[in-house]
């Protein structure tokens, strides 16, 4: 390749960078998405698609916090629920381990209770 070739492909690809080439609509051209393409995308990222109602006030106020972050409101909405997740599993862990630990003591707790009704009912 010239030098003349690399200084002018160099030169375009800043007209792409910048903006200079290609902003205009003549530029612009809708592309259908393959079902199957859509489909396969979803599967090797692990996603499916859902469909939630949510209060426009609240889709509002999320789309503001994703531009916040340069982020679409629909990433930030699975991180956001990611993070809840995580947390409640953390929390259903601890408990269940506390459950654990505790079990022996609670059977105690609901077998004198059970007698102290039995009582009750006999006295």
């Amino acid at each position: 390749m010239k030098k003349e070739d690399i200084k002018k492909a160099i030169e375009q690809d800043e007209k792409w960078d910048s903006g200079e080439l290609g902003q205009e609509e003549s530029y612009v051209e809708r592309v259908e998405f393959d079902q199957a393409i859509e489909e396969a995308i979803n599967q090797s990222a692990r996603l499916r698609p859902i469909s939630i109602r949510m209060e426009e006030e609240l889709i509002t106020d999320l789309k503001t916090i994703a531009e916040h972050h340069n982020l679409g409101y629909q990433p930030l909405i699975r991180q956001l629920l990611k993070r809840f997740v995580v947390s409640e599993k953390k929390i259903l862990k601890q408990r269940a381990q506390a459950m654990e630990i505790k079990g022996p003591e609670d059977k105690r707790i609901e077998d004198n209770d059970e007698f102290a009704d039995q009582v009750a009912k006999e006295a």
